[in-house]
């Protein structure tokens, strides 16, 4: 018991040690005032409008994902219900990931009616493509990246993470499209965890790998239209190549609050040829530039899932009045002499 408590507080907390690991070493390497020189130079009456159209954009073209994804294996759900429920997902997903996902799916099982599970596994099916979709960016960048440098060792990493994940895509696809078992693993079909998995056809794979990598791209996007107002240039070119790479360790639960820490420090491998020649220190500008960056972010995030919670929150209280209400039948025999 005591050791099955032990290792619960372990996965809990190690996301948060290494976090703070890694900030105290950027903090320990920066040159605090060279930094603090760079926010003070941001353009903040662009910056703040522009974070804040982003992540709208990026908050009504996710939502509308996930409608399509929903009504392909679930139940008909309205963008008008959905748009709320993603809302909520952004403000607990800074608080636990899982409890983003299952907030989504108690929703489908409260007024659709959908089994938690099934609801659940619409959400694991959508984070494997999500996946494939940025390693197919990875690829994309890497192709036509032009005269943009990129060590051979990270290609052959970036390369070889790549061929891994097609390779599960494909070796998925063989089992749930094929009814290859693969040995022992047959009684996977079984599971209602990967319902979305099962009911996937290839055309579904290749709908949704498209929109996603598409979704994605807007995160390069992101990223271009934020540089310019810290004084930093890039072509797209090479932010389609560095940023993918920065999304997918981001998603690594290594590291807590929107991959702070691994993804900065990528930052400085990747940024370098993007700051301008007068700063005074390297490393400092990118810093200054991906600490405010992220939690800029991140709060705009955390806003618009606060004031989309009062719809969620009304909504789970009603669900909850009416579960306590006794039915018609409780009344009949409750009346009975």
């Amino acid at each position: 018991m005591l050791g099955a408590v032990l290792r619960k507080w372990t996965i809990q907390l190690l996301p948060w040690v290494i976090t703070t690991a890694i900030l105290g070493y950027i903090l320990k390497t920066t040159d605090i005032d060279a930094a603090l020189v760079t926010v003070q130079n941001t353009y903040w009456l662009g910056f703040i409008p522009a974070v804040v159209a982003i992540c709208i954009v990026v908050f009504f073209f996710d939502s509308w994902c996930l409608v399509l994804l929903f009504r392909r294996y679930n139940a008909d759900v309205t963008y008008k219900e959905m748009l709320p429920l993603k809302g909520t997902s952004y403000f607990l997903n800074v608080i636990n990931y899982n409890a983003a996902a299952a907030g989504i799916a108690l929703f489908f099982r409260n007024r659709k009616n959908v089994p938690f599970l099934e609801a659940l596994a619409s959400m694991l099916w959508m984070n494997f493509i999500d996946i494939v979709s940025l390693a197919t960016l990875m690829l994309l960048g890497m192709a036509f990246a032009g005269d943009i440098a990129i060590s051979e060792q990270y290609q052959q990493i970036l390369i070889g993470l790549a061929g891994f994940i097609y390779l599960i895509l494909a070796g998925s696809c063989i089992y749930w499209n094929a009814g290859f078992d693969w040995f022992f693993l047959g009684r996977m079909r079984t599971w209602v965890i990967f319902t979305a998995f099962s009911k996937a056809k290839l055309r579904d794979y290749v709908q949704f790998i498209g929109i996603r990598t598409a979704f994605v791209a807007t995160y390069v996007l992101s990223q271009w239209i934020a540089m310019p107002f810290f004084q930093m240039d890039a072509s797209l070119n090479a932010l389609f190549l560095f940023v993918p790479v920065l999304t997918f360790v981001g998603t690594i639960p290594l590291t807590t609050i929107a991959g702070m820490g691994t993804v900065q420090l990528l930052m400085r491998e990747f940024f370098v040829d993007f700051v301008p020649a007068g700063a005074p220190d390297v490393s400092a500008h990118i810093d200054a530039y991906s600490t405010v960056t992220i939690l800029a972010f991140v709060l705009c995030r955390m806003a618009i899932g606060y004031f989309s919670m009062g719809s969620v929150t009304r909504d789970f209280a009603a669900h909850s009045a009416r579960s306590a209400e006794p039915s018609a039948t409780d009344k009949v025999k409750n009346s009975a002499p």
